[in-house]
């Protein structure tokens, strides 16, 4: 876990635009002052090598002159003792003058004299690299770099002695006129110490470079981290807040400079933010408050118009009722007037008596008909409660057929009925079911021909019963069937375009849906799927099992 968090905080540094701009300074930092130091020590060595080979031709030209009056009148044991002397010195590695056929005549080194040179020795080789030997040597190729057997360097330098009028015409040792060189002197001198000095400067220049690196890092690492860094990381933090919805934090930076203008733009923006959403609540709560009492008006208003339709299918059951109820009265008052003629007579015969015995009867059979056509009506006409309460569904088909069965027979139609063997007992409001399966079948009626057919059928083998009212009617023309359940929609001339939005209404109280099939003269079929548990009692489901449908029934049964 340690590790997890540690890497990803490493992850989240390199990330960092703070962290990123530092690297990029120090790495600057770095190049800038090392390409410093490396020109600075560059310059500074060669300046050194300069200095030392200028100095090294003062000292040769210093010997020489030191020499001069000494060869000039051929004074060798003072010109021996001379480079004896100088020889002493720390700085000097060997002193020779080499005559012209370069033999070794005076040395720092007794037991060099006498000693002949070859040509092609580090000393001649300048002179001799080509025959004849060169007579003038330019002084930057008089010296050469050598190495002594303790590791350091040295300086060989070469200054030839030329041949001077006041040489040849003195009187001591003539020389002939023709002589350019009368010998060379050899100088070598020790560059340990200065070496030494260059690697120490060197070594500090780049101490004090890193020194002065290092500090320059730091002090702009705390102006990046104060300046940059701190700033960026509120701003981020700031930001993630707000995404999760915490409008009330401020980003706390007061600098005067961009980073600071931002964080003031970014406090503005989130007490506005703060503002908006506030005003955005306040109208989603009197929004939430108006839809639902709109919510309230338009289930007031549904359940109007629920009432309205069956007003209206009352009324025109009721026209249906009274015409088929006209029938048996015109009947019972016919043969209620004939059978008081016959009982009015004097001397009844038997024969009267039968008569009047059949009329009687046939009053009795008409007065029924009329009791049960006005008790079918009443039972769909009883407002129901609205409680959902565990119902046969083939039970409310059987007393919404017997509902409209007489407009059925006067049409002479054929109605059948195709129920599943399965359970059909389901939670619901009979009374809704009932105007649900009366107005669809009222439909059938008014869109089947006389001699046409009407199923009513059941599939109750689902969580979801299925019954489909089905007619071999004209059909719904197919511009019309996407509007059929809207509210005050009809073709029909005498209609309030309410029975079908009704039903769908009652079909959404149930928890169910309806689907519509219907093709151009071969007829429609309305199919409602509905739920064994109704929407109002299906939270109540954990508190126990449901009855037994298997048991139920069997106990109907009984």
């Amino acid at each position: 876990m340690k590790s997890a968090r540690l890497l990803e905080r490493i992850v989240g540094l390199t990330n960092s635009i703070g962290v990123k701009f530092f690297v990029l300074l120090v790495v600057l930092l770095m190049l800038s002052f090392g390409i410093i130091t490396y020109v600075n020590i560059y310059f500074f060595t060669n300046l050194y090598r300069e200095d030392v080979v200028n100095n090294a031709v003062q000292v040769s030209n210093l010997i020489k002159r030191a020499t001069y009056n000494s060869m000039l009148e051929n004074r060798r044991d003072d010109l021996t003792n001379t480079i004896l002397s100088l020889g002493k010195e720390e700085i000097f590695e060997g002193i020779r003058i080499y005559n012209k056929a370069g033999a070794i005549a005076f040395s720092d080194r007794i037991e060099e004299r006498g000693q002949i040179a070859d040509k092609q020795a580090e000393q001649c080789y300048v002179c001799h690299a080509e025959e004849p030997a060169k007579g003038v040597v330019p002084t930057k190729d008089r010296t050469r770099i050598l190495q002594s057997p303790d590791g350091y360097r040295i300086l060989g330098m070469i200054n030839p002695i030329e041949n001077e009028p006041v040489c040849y015409n003195a009187s001591c040792h003539a020389h002939s006129p023709k002589e350019k060189l009368l010998g060379i002197l050899d100088v070598k001198l020790s560059l340990e110490k200065g070496d030494r000095s260059i690697v120490d400067t060197r070594d500090k220049m780049l101490l004090y470079s890193f020194i002065l690196i290092l500090l320059t890092a730091l002090v702009k690492g705390a102006f990046v981290r104060k300046m940059i860094h701190s700033p960026i990381k509120k701003l981020n933090d700031a930001t993630k807040e707000v995404a999760n919805l915490n409008l009330d934090h401020k980003v706390d930076i007061h600098s005067r400079d961009e980073l600071g203008n931002l964080a003031y733009s970014f406090n503005k923006m989130t007490y506005h933010l703060k503002e908006a959403n506030q005003a955005v609540q306040d109208w989603s709560t009197q929004l939430e408050s108006r839809v639902q009492e709109k919510t309230r008006e338009l289930e007031k208003t549904q359940s109007q118009l629920i009432v309205a339709e069956k007003m209206a299918a009352m009324g025109e059951l009721s026209a249906m009722v009274a015409h088929e109820i006209n029938n048996p009265l015109s009947g019972i008052l016919s043969y209620a007037k004939l059978s008081s003629r016959y009982l009015a007579r004097e001397g009844v015969d038997s024969e009267t008596l039968e008569s009047v015995k059949k009329n009687l009867t046939f009053i009795s059979n008409e007065t029924k008909r009329c009791g049960n056509i006005v008790k079918n009506l009443l039972l769909f006409a009883r407002k129901t409660s609205g409680d959902f309460k565990e119902e046969r569904l083939h039970r409310i088909i059987d007393n919404s057929a017997a509902v409209i069965d007489h407009s059925i027979k006067m049409k002479e139609l054929t109605l059948l009925k195709e129920f599943d063997d399965g359970d059909d007992s389901l939670q619901c409001d009979a009374g809704g079911i009932q105007q649900i399966l009366v107005a669809l079948i009222i439909n059938a009626i008014e869109a089947t021909s006389p001699g046409g057919k009407i199923t009513i059928a059941t599939d109750c083998r689902t969580e979801r019963i299925r019954v489909s009212v089905a007619d071999d009617g004209r059909g719904i023309p197919a511009d019309v069937l996407p509007h059929i359940f809207e509210p005050f929609f009809s073709t029909k001339v005498k209609s309030t375009g309410l029975g079908l939005s009704v039903v769908y209404g009652i079909v959404e109280q149930h928890g169910g849906t309806i689907q519509v099939d219907s093709t151009v003269n071969q007829g429609t079929t309305f199919t409602v799927f509905l739920p064994r548990v109704s929407p109002q009692k299906k939270g109540q489901q954990d508190n126990g099992p449901l009855p037994n449908p298997e048991r139920r029934g069997a106990q109907d049964g009984q």
